[in-house]
């Protein structure tokens, strides 16, 4: 009988034995990993295609082209695809970014063979209909003036294009002519080569049988999907700047401040994701603390470490009233002065160090939650062993290390600097 009266054993997350994925290939030679886990009678079947917007000619394709795989196929309409994954309780999910993207199945493991030729057939035989675009381009356009009219979507904006450039798919903006180019020919075009000839991995998790591992292996093989690859870009980056943008109707101004960085592979890509957590990757964070609990100039606000598949970046962001914009500036790099001079107490270093801990046990819970985690590994080609030299940086890392890395990427001058509003 469980005693209530003595409290469990604490442990680490490094005492956690992250589960396995089994693999095994496609015919064309494509990863599928597959984690038999949880106790629902549930299955998730997710293809990932290198069709984001890195392969892309133009901006907004790879986008536009995920959006509307599901709206008709060669063999159903969108209301009869929908009508038929509703009736077996199961649904289509589609996702594009930076460098991926995906479509996933959801559905009881009982009726996963009847909802599979639905998810082969939306990836396969998506038709791309005319009037379906023409709708696309209208509500894209309305949908993109209304978000011109927010500083905190400009601020993004001028951000991303300041750090990459223009000519550097991660930092293309969309412009409301880029809907004007959008057609059933542009679309196929790219769904040939980014979908029927992108297939980057797929996984599989849940309660898995082998007959329906075996089916999915099969459909894929018999519907011919081919193994893709990101291209490369060219790395010529504007240099750091500070730009301010009027908008004279603004109640507020939104600011980004930030600076091209590294990926995953980084071996400071640890010590930093620590670093970035002082500073303001979680709710008691020091940017926090200060500025929104301290002076009251926002709502919120907060720092990030984005890691794409060639390039990544760090961000501070927040929105503040515009009498208090250049307050709020200032205070933001005192904290970045702060942890470039002064050493991090050991209380706060140990309270983040298990908050990163703890985030990772969460991260993994649940059998779709790990197939993410297992996504992550693939896409950035790591393996498992990733997870635990993560967990053991963040153990071992001491306050000296992460001011020698404040020093290293919080300098001024290296910083860009958007800010956007009255």
């Amino acid at each position: 009988m469980l005693n209530r009266h003595t409290a469990p054993d604490i442990k680490t997350a490094a005492d956690l034995n992250v589960q396995e994925p089994e693999i095994r290939q496609t015919r064309a030679g494509v990863p599928v990993y597959i984690l038999r886990s949880g106790t629902q009678e549930v299955l998730k079947t997710e293809l990932v295609f290198a069709a984001g917007n890195m392969a892309a000619p133009v901006p907004l394709l790879a986008t536009a082209t995920n959006d509307l795989l599901d709206e008709g196929t060669a063999k159903y309409s969108s209301a009869e695809l929908a009508e038929a994954l509703d009736y077996f309780g199961a649904y289509l999910e589609s996702e594009s970014g930076a460098d991926w993207s995906s479509v996933t199945l959801f559905t009881l493991s009982k009726f996963s063979q009847k909802t599979l030729p639905f998810l082969m057939e939306l990836v396969c035989a998506p038709a791309f209909p005319e009037q379906e675009i023409r709708t696309y381009r209208q509500q894209g356009k309305q949908r993109l003036a209304v978000n011109l009219t927010k500083v905190d979507f400009l601020a993004r904006r001028k951000f991303i294009q300041a750090l990459f450039g223009e000519a550097h798919p991660y930092g293309r903006i969309i412009k409301p002519e880029d809907y004007d180019q959008l057609s059933t020919e542009a679309l196929k075009k790219y769904h040939q080569s980014g979908y029927l000839n992108g297939l980057r991995a797929v996984f599989i998790a849940g309660q898995a049988s082998e007959e329906s591992i075996s089916a999915i292996l099969k459909a894929i093989d018999e519907s011919g999907l081919q193994s893709g690859s990101l291209p490369a870009a060219e790395r010529i980056f504007p240099e750091t700047s500070k730009q301010f943008s009027e908008k004279t109707d603004a109640l507020q101004s939104a600011i980004r401040i930030g600076r091209r960085l590294f990926t995953r592979h980084h071996p400071d890509y640890f010590k930093f994701s620590v670093l970035n957590t002082i500073l303001g990757g979680y709710f008691g964070s020091r940017l926090m603390s200060n500025i929104r609990e301290d002076k009251g100039y926002t709502y919120g606000i907060g720092s990030g470490l984005v890691s794409q598949d060639q390039e990544g970046y760090f961000f501070i962001s927040t929105e503040v009233g515009a009498e208090v914009r250049e307050a709020a500036i200032h205070e933001i790099y005192l904290e970045l002065k702060k942890l470039r001079e002064e050493l991090v107490s050991p209380q706060e270093l140990r309270l983040v160090k298990n908050y990163l801990t703890g985030a990772f046990q969460r991260s993994i819970d649940g059998p779709f939650a790990l197939a993410d985690k297992h996504k992550m590994l693939c896409l950035n080609n790591l393996n498992t062993s990733y997870l635990k030299e993560y967990l053991a940086a963040i153990e071992q890392v001491s306050a000296a290390e992460i001011k020698d890395c404040a020093n290293l990427y919080f300098q001024e001058g290296d910083l860009t600097e958007i800010v956007v509003g009255k």
